[in-house]
């Protein structure tokens, strides 16, 4: 009876036991799927990569609901759910994007592994440099949102992996098979060199001319193009446009100032002696000389390179061009042999300007930006639209011509490009990977897409993609909370 009763106390003791295990091994089982809530192809996708991909999938999806109504608040969840994106319900888009990013995600670390690529140490310090600035910011926004520093830092340094793969196939002598001179002839046909002065047809207080004022700015402009259309040499006609835009900026200053003194006021103290007049300051615009270019980059998770890097559309956009070009140079001369009375060395400092400081690179509209225009107001032609469609359309090579807009008239000129394009100007190696990027984005990510759509699922957690809503991730204020 004893032995049976100990017997008892045994099983009793390992059921409990075996219990108590399965419910530890349970525990282990919840935690691992809301750290990883998906497996694919074999990799585990981090909570932090998932979460981070889901609100950028929300975000596009409130990007996307704003262009198809403008009327909608996207700020009010419920709006959101009730709209559909591409025949889909808005929250079953949303998490088939997130699902598409996660497998773009492993589609490139598996291929960048693949191809025996490597980040170069810069490129990884510039990751771990960004990271730490912007954790610095946002750190404790991205950690109550349940998104750890690594992930983050995971997400960009695919980024970068991402850009290296797309050189390996579409950069010059790339896998893809694109020469060089295939990229300079894309440049030379979608970029113009230009040169430009704009006439705003505004008086001194800023109002648009009447008639008179805009015939006498018409006749000045034209003036001016006649002298341009007797220089047949480029320096000739850069060096005269110098002397335009000067004399153009002492004309807004002059206007100005009389429109200021128009409005002098004067008072007389308690004494009745008069107190000297006062002006009210009006702000005239001049276009200052500088270089410039304007350029669409491609752009994915955004770009940029230029951005985030990340690839997709952007509307054409002008930036800073190359330092060989923007800003004027000093030089510095140390003059010596001098005579024993001047036993001391003299120095002289001269200043130059930069060759071309004051033209423009301006680029065509992309592709992608022609199919939004009926979003006109999105897209931002330089100088202005139809100063941009005669570039492109109508000008002719070192043939100076005006464009008559509603508010300004624009002295134009176009150069040959191709005087440009040498390693240290325009064509150097950062540009050409830039024009790779302009030309076969749209073909990498179609590339992209395949090699993610051929990818398994392995595993998916429910609990986790429920508990991770993106409608309920909160980007609008830091508290401090980390997952």
């Amino acid at each position: 009876m004893e032995e049976r009763d100990t017997m008892i106390k045994w099983k009793k003791l390992a059921a409990t036991v075996v219990a108590a295990a399965a419910a530890v091994s349970c525990v282990g089982c919840g935690n691992q799927a809301l750290a990883y809530p998906l497996t694919i192809d074999g990799v585990k996708i981090k909570a932090g990569i998932y979460i981070y991909y889901s609100y950028q999938a929300y975000t596009e999806a409130t990007s996307t609901i704003q262009k198809q109504n403008s009327d909608l608040d996207t700020t009010d969840e419920e709006v959101v759910k009730a709209q559909t994106i591409d025949g889909k319900d808005a929250e079953t888009w949303i998490k088939d994007r997130t699902m598409e990013y996660c497998k773009e995600f492993v589609a490139i670390q598996k291929d960048f592994d693949a191809k025996g690529l490597e980040l170069t140490t810069e490129q990884t310090n510039q990751v771990k440099n960004y990271i730490s600035s912007a954790w610095d910011s946002s750190g404790e926004t991205f950690e109550k949102n349940g998104i750890a520093e690594s992930s983050v830092q995971d997400i960009f340094l695919s980024t970068y992996k991402e850009q290296e793969l797309f050189q390996h196939y579409y950069g010059a002598d790339g896998e893809k098979g694109v020469t060089e001179d295939e990229l300079k002839k894309y440049y030379e046909d979608n970029d113009a060199r230009v040169r430009y002065i704009t006439f705003d047809l505004k008086d001194g207080n800023g109002d648009l001319l009447k008639d008179d004022g805009k015939k006498e700015m018409k006749s000045m402009v034209e003036d001016y193009l006649s002298v341009l259309k007797t220089l047949k040499d480029e320096d000739a006609i850069n060096d005269k446009m110098d002397t335009i835009q000067e004399e153009y900026n002492a004309y807004v200053t002059s206007i100005s100032e009389e429109a200021a003194a128009a409005t002098a006021t004067s008072a007389t103290d308690e004494n009745g002696n008069e107190i000297p007049a006062t002006t009210t300051a009006t702000t005239a615009t001049t276009t200052s000389a500088e270089t410039t270019t304007v350029t669409t980059v491609a752009a994915d998770a955004e770009s940029d390179s230029e951005a985030e890097t990340t690839a997709g559309t952007e509307e054409t956009v002008t930036r800073a061009a190359s330092d060989a070009d923007s800003s004027d140079e000093t030089t510095t001369t140390t003059v010596s042999g001098a005579t024993e009375e001047e036993s001391s060395d003299t120095t002289e400092t001269t200043t130059t300007t930069a060759p071309y400081a004051n033209e423009s690179i301006i680029t065509k509209v992309s592709t992608t930006d022609e199919k939004d225009k009926d979003n006109e107001d999105s897209i931002n032609y330089t100088p202005s639209k139809k100063a941009y469609e005669a570039i492109f359309n109508d000008a002719k090579t070192d043939v100076p011509f005006i464009v008559e807009d509603d508010e300004a008239y624009y002295l134009i000129v176009r150069f040959d490009i191709t005087k440009r394009m040498t390693d240290d100007d325009l064509w150097t190696e950062d540009q050409m990977k830039a024009v790779a990027s302009r030309k076969y984005w749209d073909n990498f990510t179609d590339d992209k897409k395949e090699m993610a759509n051929a990818l398994n699922i392995d595993q998916q957690s429910d609990r986790a993609i429920k508990k991770y809503d993106p409608f309920k991730l909160d980007f609008s204020s830091s508290s401090s909370s980390s997952n």
